[in-house]
């Protein structure tokens, strides 16, 4: 049995894997399996996998119909062995002691699980002048939902993402992805993962996190975006439930108003609102009208915004078309 199951899923990445996998297979900490999870991928990868697991016995290949991010993970974890898991996306890069340090995090902390700092690439592997790091008062070792509060209040995907981190296995036996979701494929499992447990946050960057144009990332506004509001409403629903994390629950609800609105302006920007747009925000905005009482009352919430959370409960297209004029007699005020 090895000591660490590293998951990689793999789909349309054919350039980047195999630079992937050879910087997982350059690790210092050497004991660890690398389960590659083809999903269904039409370009070859598929292939490519079984080429790469020719190249070293530790890499084991899950050939799988094509089910979208979140089921290849969850087949990921079903195959894993290891005593921890580690997860990396098929077009990134780790720091060559990357597991070692978060093994040895784990082991002297006492936590089940511990995460690292990240560096943004491009598609040529050239560093950017960005990265993935956490606010200072969080590092060290930490309640490991107190992190949300920098996803709440600052927007920090630190915290959201899987692939930054080194898990204790058993995290994961009552836990697998939504295989509903398309976006927020993996942070829908962070609440669930973290709730209980302590944490060792580093902003060391030994991930080196690739940022492609046309990567489902980076892609535009799609009604699929939508399973972000639902991550943001459950995470609402989460600490509603937590009564000893009263200032987290504020601050969820602050957020989900301001990913609802932000969502549905930046909807009416990229054109005619679809079919399955309207419907999709139909069915939140009826999650969102029953959290008006809290938004009114939040003290996250400043006083323009609780106006306008009122008015887009009442009518989100009239709100829209005030917000769109108000900043058209801005500009020409300019």
């Amino acid at each position: 049995m090895p000591t660490i199951s590293i998951i990689t899923t793999v789909y349309d990445a054919k350039d980047y894997l195999p630079l992937t996998v050879q910087s997982i297979l350059a690790q210092s900490f050497s004991d660890f399996e690398l389960i590659l999870v083809e999903d269904g991928s039409p370009n070859g990868c598929g292939e490519l996998c079984d080429q790469l697991a020719k190249t070293d016995p530790r890499i084991r290949v899950v050939h799988k119909p094509n089910g979208g991010p979140a089921s290849a993970a969850n087949a990921g974890l079903n195959a894993a062995t290891g005593r921890y898991i580690s997860y990396v996306d098929s077009d990134d890069l780790l720091h060559p002691d990357f597991l070692k340090t978060l093994y040895e995090t784990i082991q002297t902390s006492g936590c089940l699980l511990a995460s690292c700092g990240a560096v943004c690439i491009d598609e040529q592997g050239n560093k950017l002048d960005r990265g993935v790091t956490i606010p200072a008062e969080y590092l060290g070792k930490h309640d490991a939902l107190e992190q949300f509060r920098d996803i709440f209040e600052n927007g920090g995907m630190y915290s959201m993402v899987t692939w930054n981190k080194l898990y204790d296995a058993r995290l994961f036996e009552h836990v697998r992805h939504d295989e509903s979701m398309f976006y927020g494929d993996d942070a829908n499992i962070m609440d669930k993962i973290y709730d209980g447990q302590q944490m060792v946050l580093s902003n060391e960057p030994l991930y080196y996190y690739r940022v492609r144009t046309g990567s489902m990332t980076a892609a535009g506004f799609s009604h699929r975006r939508l399973d972000d509001l639902r991550l943001y409403g459950s995470w609402v629903d989460f600490f509603k439930q937590k009564p000893n994390y009263p200032q987290l629950y504020q601050w969820a609800v602050a957020r989900y108003w301001q990913v609802f609105y932000l969502f549905y302006v930046h909807a009416n920007q990229a054109g005619p609102l679809t079919p399955e747009l309207k419907s999709g925000f139909a069915v939140h905005k009826k999650k969102l009208n029953a959290l008006l009482p809290a938004i009114l009352r939040n003290p996250h919430v400043c006083a323009f915004e609780k106006v306008r959370a009122v008015l887009f409960c009442a009518s989100p297209s009239l709100c829209y078309a005030l917000a769109k004029t108000r900043g058209q007699l801005h500009q020409k005020e300019g």
